[in-house]
Parts: structure tokens; sequence; C-alpha cells
């Protein structure tokens, strides 16, 4: 159902977290992937208590992980963490704005909850993307590269399921191009850091 996971340890070993001095840009960019991966965990949260599907429930695990791997980042760099702890609740009004009006998108019913879904790792592949024009460090690179694979993943999991449901869903953030080429691929096996949680299965 479409769980991934990173492993921290890995990560702690294949980079040099905390070394160097990171650009306001790349600072401001980890601290809105924080609180953004901590949206999506939010959001799936709050629509498995509304249809109770494990999709819900297996990725908002993913994110939890994610939000923590951020974390980590922002720890080793002494970047002052702008998550709260309350669900629903985030610094950046931006990100206020969007939880609050997918969360009313996703109680629609189940195939619009899934779409949510679909969006909301659309949105996070773009926002990841966006570290390419901040001259990233190659410890940036690498946790936006895991990253993204697991949205990818996700993404490939929701659309799946939409499909099954006889729905079509048409991406509103990436292009065309870019989505048909990620849910026409096959789920991804990438560096070691990335884990199929239900199986164990490192790839």
């Amino acid at each position: 159902e479409g769980e991934t996971n990173v492993d921290i340890e890995e990560l702690k070993i294949m980079t040099t977290l905390g070394e160097g001095e990171l650009t306001d840009g790349q600072i401001e960019w980890l601290k809105f992937m924080r609180e953004e991966e901590k949206l999506a965990g939010d959001v799936y949260r709050s629509l498995y208590q509304m249809f109770e599907i494990p999709v819900f429930n297996n990725i908002s695990k993913s994110e939890d992980n994610h939000t923590s791997i951020v974390l980590a980042y922002l720890e080793a760099w002494d970047i002052d963490d702008p998550a709260s702890d309350e669900v629903g609740v985030f610094a950046n009004e931006e990100l206020q704005l969007l939880y609050d009006d997918l969360l009313l998108k996703g109680k629609v019913d189940l195939n619009e909850a899934l779409k949510v879904g679909a969006l909301i790792e659309e949105v996070d592949i773009k926002d990841l993307a966006d570290l390419y024009d901040l001259e990233p460090t190659e410890d940036l690179t690498l946790l936006a590269e895991a990253l993204m694979l697991g949205s990818r993943n996700h993404l490939r999991a929701f659309t799946g399921i939409l499909e099954r449901r006889g729905v079509d869903y048409e991406p509103a953030v990436i292009s065309v191009e870019e989505y048909e080429a990620i849910v026409n691929s096959p789920w991804e096996r990438g560096t070691g850091l990335c884990i199929k949680i239900d199986s164990q299965e490192a790839f």
C-alpha cells in the first residue's frame, strides 16, 4: 500500500551532516520541507480516520519518518525547528492554507480523498526539486532524492487505487509528461536509504 521509509542511520553514514555552512535559501528549504512532510502525515491520518483504508495509515507512517529525517538535518546544523506538535498547525502560512484546503476537499468522499493524496505527492515532488536551484550540497541532494523516491512511490500507490476504482487522475502540479513517466514505471528501488516497510526490502 505504498509505505516507504528512509533509514536514518544509513543516511548518517553516507553524509557529513552538520559540516560546512548552509545558505539562507537552503535553510529555508529545509524548514519548509520539515513542515510540508508534516502536512502530508497530518492530512493522511485525518483521512484514515474518515475512510479507514490502509493506504492512508501506511503512508502517514512514512511521512512521520520523512519529517524525522528532515529534523535530523535541522538539528545537525542547529536550525530552529518550525514544526508544531499539534496536528494541523503550521508556522508557514502557505502550508496552513494548503492543509485547510486539502482537508476540506478530502472529506467529500473516498475518491476525492485519494486525489488529495496524489496531489500532496505531486506538491512534494515539485518542492523537493526546488532544491536544485539552490546549489545544493551533496548531503542535501541525497535527502531530496531519497524523499522524492518515496513521493513517487506514494503517487503510484494513490493513483493505482484510483485506477482500480475506475477514476482517472489528472496531475495539477507536475507536468503530464512527468506524471505519466512516474505512474507508468515500476515501484522504484534506490540507494539503500529507502526501505519498503511491509517486506523490509531495501531499495
